[in-house]
């Protein structure tokens, strides 16, 4: 996952097959499923479309098996995030909106954090953009708590594009200067680091 953070997707799939196989010796059912959806993302990331959609697949059908909350709903979380960039926005949701409710009867905060995030940028493409505000604006509230930083501020970035497209240019405005504040304390400086790292938009 640093390798993924980093936008190494050479070496974070090496991992991830590594992890795979060795859980494919005597892992449980929900590890695997969890494995694949984390290796999904990546081969999303590296432009592998359709290993990506497979091995999403592949987590979903083992999360189902195992009857592991928490891994269905990572696995409906990636499905959600190539049916977005496919452009297949009554998938994302339908996706998107389960991962939401099974992280939340699992009590899975950092789950809850991307669904909501996810299904805002879905909404964001519907066209429904007070509710990809609430979305966001609700993800960014439980991920200051979780204290993932990162992420916090990918959500200020993520909010800040949403507000200005909303007419809100001066809230947008906070929430890009937050964004950037984050990013300074945490050492992610443009020309310092990976784009992968400040371009993180959704997970």
């Amino acid at each position: 996952m640093v390798y993924h953070r980093r936008g190494n997707w050479d070496q974070a799939e090496v991992h991830f097959a590594a992890a795979l196989a060795h859980l494919d010796e005597g892992g449980t059912t929900g590890a695997r499923a969890r494995v694949c959806a984390d290796w999904s993302l990546t081969a999303h990331r590296h432009g592998r479309s359709q290993p990506a959609r497979e091995l999403a697949t592949r987590a979903l059908e083992l999360a189902q098996v195992a009857g592991d909350q928490r891994a269905l709903a990572q696995a409906h979380n990636l499905l959600g995030i190539l049916a977005t960039s496919a452009g297949d926005l009554a998938d994302a949701r339908r996706h998107l909106e389960e991962s939401l409710t099974l992280a939340e009867q699992s009590g899975a905060p950092e789950a809850i954090v991307a669904a909501r995030n996810n299904l805002s940028l879905a909404y964001a493409k519907i066209g429904d953009g007070e509710r990809a505000i609430h979305l966001a604006a609700e993800a960014l509230a439980q991920c200051q708590v979780l204290g993932d930083r990162h992420r916090e501020a990918a959500l200020h970035n993520n909010l800040a594009d949403l507000l200005h497209a909303s007419g809100q240019s001066t809230e947008a405005l906070d929430h890009l200067k937050q964004a950037v504040t984050i990013y300074a304390e945490i050492g992610v400086e443009a020309g310092n680091v990976r784009p992968e790292i400040w371009k993180l938009a959704d997970w």
